[in-house]
């Protein structure tokens, strides 16, 4: 079992399972927590990242196929996703496409009130079979206006942050791609406000 990363929420491991590749990905204690709120904690977020995976599926957006849970050891077993990250690839390239494309997928989630809840472009991978999302573990199934704006919100911060050399360019085309979203100017009303309210925390 090799650690292929070890986060704030989880650690990931390369596996073998049923003789396929695999990642194991293991929601860990937290100290600081009480002990039944933090199980309570783990075996829920555990639950739902497994539905979001399935539901995005279901819709069209590509995820990792789970392959196990296992809400006791607070686990999952996903698919191996061969392929590059985004973020290195957009790093190289600066390929505005791709945020397009990007864009129309996020606009699937939300269409479809599947909230990611951590987008980033280190969360993408670019696979020959296409683009997977990857990471739901701070998802949730919403219909709410301010929770997907909330979800941009965090990615365009992202985003600048990791991509600033094509920061304008690369999000007008993911705004493009999002506006395959039936509410998309809802949503991105909401978001100015959401801005603005942070300015003034």
């Amino acid at each position: 079992m090799e650690l292929i990363k070890k986060g704030a929420e989880a650690e990931l491991y390369r596996i073998m399972y049923n003789g396929r590749p695999a990642v194991l990905k293991r929601r860990v204690p937290k100290r600081y927590r009480v002990p039944e709120l933090d199980e309570h904690i783990r075996k829920t977020r555990t639950r739902r990242e497994a539905r979001l995976l399935e539901r995005a599926r279901r819709v069209g957006v590509l995820t990792p196929e789970v392959l196990s849970v296992d809400d006791k050891r607070m686990e999952i077993v996903l698919e191996f996703v061969e392929g590059e990250r985004a973020k290195e690839y957009l790093l190289r390239t600066r390929d505005v496409g791709l945020m397009r494309k990007i864009g129309e997928m996020v606009a699937r989630l939300h269409e479809n009130n599947i909230i990611h809840g951590d987008l980033t472009t280190s969360n993408i991978i670019l696979s020959p079979k296409g683009i997977y999302f990857l990471d739901f573990g701070l998802g949730a199934v919403s219909d709410s206006v301010e929770d997907k704006a909330v979800d941009l919100v965090c990615f365009e911060k992202s985003f600048i942050a990791t991509h600033s050399d094509m920061a304008e360019g690369g999000w007008n085309a993911f705004r493009e791609g999002y506006s395959a979203y039936s509410e998309a100017d809802t949503v991105w009303k909401r978001v100015e406000q959401v801005k603005r309210r942070a300015r003034y925390l």
